[in-house]
């Protein structure tokens, strides 16, 4: 009898496609690669590719900007992508350690990095940079917080020296700097 990974429900066709209690997909071949390619080609992100598409072309000029309500609706999804990565977090049977590869290889601490590990940290930094400017101090603290957890799976063998310099249009210059383990 065929079970249901995500939901663990028998099911009484062994032909069937999708689960009948909660609808996700049948593979006939459950391998790592044949799992994760499914993944891949079932799973858009919280943008499907329609989103995708008209941001992009907003962005190379191709098309005007989107009305003032498309904003409230990606804030939406925002929301919602943001609450399902902290439920992840959260669960123990949910293995976290391999997030840690998908923002910073090791490679990217090597004196010349292969550029797939430079994408991958301007990948990182892009993530960073929209937690600061959506939520500010908050966003710079998560934001930091987030590094260690990343770089505590590199090990690096001696400390960094970290500088971080915070500027307001309001306030003067602050910075702080000291060792990072």
């Amino acid at each position: 009898m065929v079970t249901c990974i995500r939901c663990r429900e028998e099911l009484p066709m062994a032909e069937a496609n999708y689960c009948g209690n909660c609808g996700f997909p049948i593979l006939d071949e459950l391998s790592e690669e044949r799992v994760r390619e499914s993944a891949q080609n079932e799973l858009s992100g919280f943008l499907d590719g329609y989103d995708v598409q008209s941001i992009l072309d907003s962005m190379n000029g191709e098309q005007e900007p989107p009305a003032e309500p498309y904003q409230w609706y990606l804030e939406e999804g925002v929301k919602k992508s943001l609450t399902d990565l902290a439920i992840l977090q959260r669960w123990d049977w949910f293995d976290k350690e391999p997030i840690l590869g998908l923002f910073l290889e090791e490679e990217v601490f090597e004196e010349d990095p292969p550029d797939e590990a430079m994408e991958d940290f301007v990948l990182w930094a892009r993530i960073s940079a929209f937690l600061y400017e959506a939520f500010q101090p908050a966003g710079l603290e998560l934001s930091i917080r987030m590094g260690a957890a990343f770089v505590e799976g590199l090990d690096p063998s001696e400390d960094i020296d970290v500088s971080i310099t915070v500027r307001s249009d309001d306030e003067e210059e602050t910075s702080s700097s000291g060792p990072a383990a």
